[in-house]
């Protein structure tokens, strides 16, 4: 799926509404990008707001990040955690505050929450890309499902359609429906709220095979890992909370592996590793 047009975007977009970048995360990105950085005035603008920093810390202590002790507070889990996985962290926080859809998407968030967790988690086992890059992609990836939950009442069966069709990539049921798919959009919203351009073009490709095959272009070619991580932790998800049969993964989970370089030995053991992590959080 290549890089859409300005055209292609607004027809996309048409009816949709992709929610503009918080101020706090866009502070949090100006103050990280000055040449001046200083952890203690990041500290205290994520400590401003109290709700936010309690979540921050919450997900800082999660195994995902494997902290050989506790922290307490976010002048504690800065110089431990360093800044940009504090600002993944942030940024997860504050698109599921965005987005909301209230206890209808709790169980999305939920399982985005824990996809997001386990690809940082995955990371030690498959080096390459970085935690916070994985964790950040992990949350972003899907997150144009939710803008499409709340734009259109009948997405639900959408879902389920695109759930149950093996034949077909997700994305083109979702735009023979309504004229647009949660991969442009997540891709949208990663590139408006500032994500670094390698998860807003994988958040795009994610439904696209294409990016396997040994001809595929750089830019593509740069997506595999990550898309392979958030593919293996969703099917790792989706087991352990019993969800229905992984679609995603009886399409890509061959090309997945291969890419990865493992069988289904390996999975096995992964599976173990993963349901043990997921178990803690």
């Amino acid at each position: 799926m290549p890089t859409p047009d300005q055209a292609t975007l607004d027809r996309l977009l048409k009816g949709v509404d992709i929610p503009a970048c918080p101020a706090v995360l866009t502070r949090l990105q100006n103050e990280i990008a000055s040449p001046n950085a200083s952890l203690s005035t990041i500290g205290t603008l994520i400590g401003s707001d109290v709700a936010l920093a309690a979540s921050v810390l919450k997900a800082a202590n999660s195994p995902a990040f494997g902290l050989s002790r506790k922290v307490s507070t976010i002048q504690q889990a800065l110089p431990v955690l360093g800044m940009r996985i504090i600002t993944s962290l942030v940024s997860g926080i504050a698109l599921r505050n965005a987005i909301g859809g209230g206890p209808r998407l709790d169980r999305f968030w939920d399982s985005s929450t824990r996809v997001a967790q386990l690809c940082a988690r995955l990371t030690k086992e498959f080096r390459g890309v970085p935690a916070d890059t994985a964790y950040s992609f992990g949350l972003f990836h899907d997150c144009g499902i939710a803008v499409l939950m709340g734009r259109f009442p009948d997405y639900r069966e959408t879902l389920q359609l695109a759930n149950s069709t093996y034949d077909r990539p997700f994305t083109d049921i979702e735009d023979e429906r309504h004229d647009t798919n949660h991969a442009v959009l997540g891709y949208l919203l990663c590139r408006n709220w500032g994500l670094p351009e390698e998860i807003s073009n994988a958040a795009l490709l994610h439904h696209d095979l294409s990016i396997f095959e040994p001809d595929a272009d750089t830019s593509a070619a740069k997506s595999r890992t990550l898309v392979s991580l958030a593919t293996l932790a969703a099917y790792f998800v989706g087991s352990f909370m019993r969800m229905n049969e992984d679609s995603i993964w009886q399409r890509g989970g061959t090309a997945t592996m291969a890419h990865l370089g493992i069988d289904e030995n390996d999975l096995y053991d992964l599976r173990e590793t993963a349901f043990e992590t997921l178990e803690n959080m």
